[in-house]
């Protein structure tokens, strides 16, 4: 009787437990939301920009085991473009390679991800243009031709340093639909391939399509001093600050031109305009120290140098500066210390121990003299000062 008992037990149990599974069950099917609506709903977030949501819905939608082939594609796909658009990079590779893993392949998937890399947008630290590549190319290995690609491509192999490739690119794209961007670009090829005047001719006809990039202004403004032709570099950096004034690198590249002019006066006001943008232009400083140096303005220059390693105490030059400044006043001790802290800073520039060379034989340490001059000439072979000078002391001290 008692086994019975237990068996029927048994059997009213299972009968329970398979009508709630039949009704969960059914009561699942009935909750589940369709998968073409839940798209649907997803895909009006996205349009909307709204891409938390819609990467969300997207994410439910990928776990899920009964989407056909062709909402498995587009939720894979909008799921990509998603991450891209919420710059998560490493989620929106994730994607790509689940869609490709799928068996699917998309050029438009590829460039978007090769544009995060590029940081068109500023929204990371810096670019990593090999990336950037890396997915460019597969792009154009599927067949993706338009315009704005192109550019991207261009622009990447420009910043991996493969200027031929990039030139090529950017030639076809002129004759297609130049901008002024274009040229800008084909200026910097050809300036680093010390083709300047071509760079020239290039910045002009970028700065005639569109003259309010201040880096236009910049770029032509340094290659104009690098062909010495400062009067128009003079006149590019003022072009410049017209268009932005509150740029201080275009108002350091005019002090500079008015120096090699020699209009102290005018580099003079555009220095102080810099360094008044930029407080820890240690640059700027450095100039204006130049200018109080060479108006006599002795204890002018040294505050000026003073104010330049107090943004940047590493700035070899400014130490050259301070110590030829003593030099000149037969301080000779102190031209030694300040030459040393430049031989310090960076001891394989050959200038820092030519100076300190000329200040020891300046106090009469010859043989200390001698072992700079050797050093200078053993880092530059082609510096005549320097040998001159050690043939000067060897003769003087096998005299004595």
């Amino acid at each position: 009787m008692f086994i019975k008992k237990i068996v029927a037990f048994l059997l009213v149990s299972l009968l329970i437990i398979s009508t709630s599974s039949f009704i969960l069950a059914q009561s699942t099917d009935e909750i589940l939301e369709p998968a073409e609506d839940v798209f649907s709903s997803a895909l009006e977030d996205y349009n909307q920009k709204n891409y938390n949501q819609a990467a969300e819905k997207l994410n439910n939608l990928l776990k899920r085991n009964d989407l056909t082939e062709e909402l498995e594609f587009s939720a894979l796909y909008y799921s990509t473009l998603t991450a891209v658009k919420r710059y998560q990079t490493n989620q929106a590779i994730k994607h790509l390679e689940a869609f490709n893993q799928a068996g699917f392949q998309d050029a438009e998937l590829n460039w978007k991800i090769g544009e995060l890399f590029l940081n068109k947008d500023g929204q990371f630290d810096s670019a990593n243009f090999e990336k950037a590549l890396v997915y460019l190319n597969k792009a154009e290995e599927l067949g993706l031709d338009k315009l704005s690609f192109k550019r991207d491509l261009a622009y990447a192999y420009l910043e991996n340093q493969d200027l031929k490739r990039s030139e090529n690119i950017y030639n076809e794209i002129v004759k297609e639909n130049a901008i002024s961007s274009d040229y800008f670009n084909l200026a910097r090829i050809k300036e680093k391939q010390e083709q300047l005047n071509q760079a020239v001719e290039y910045y002009e006809t970028a700065r005639d399509m569109d003259g309010q990039q201040s880096a236009l202004y910049l770029n032509l403004g340094n290659l104009y001093q690098k062909l010495e032709n400062y009067d128009s570099a003079v006149n590019v950096y003022k072009e410049g600050t017209d268009i932005r004034s509150e740029f201080a690198a275009l108002y350091i590249g005019l002090g500079e031109s008015y120096i090699r002019l020699e209009n102290y006066s005018e580099a003079k006001k555009a220095l102080e305009k810099a360094v008044k943008i930029n407080e820890n232009s240690y640059y700027g400083y450095h100039l204006l120290g130049d200018i109080e140096k060479e108006n006599g303005n002795h204890n002018q220059a040294f505050n000026y140098y003073d104010q330049s390693l107090k943004n940047n105490p590493d700035y070899v030059k400014t130490y050259l500066a301070q110590g030829q400044l003593h030099l000149e006043r037969e301080e000779y001790q102190n031209a030694i210390a300040k030459f040393s802290t430049a031989v310090e800073k960076n001891p394989d520039y050959a200038e820092s121990h030519y100076y300190l060379g000329r200040a020891y034989y300046k106090a009469d340490m010859l043989e200390a003299a001698a072992a700079e001059f050797r050093k200078t000439v053993h880092i530059n072979d082609r510096f005549p000062e320097a040998e001159e000078m050690l043939k000067k002391i060897e003769n003087e001290l096998n005299s004595n």
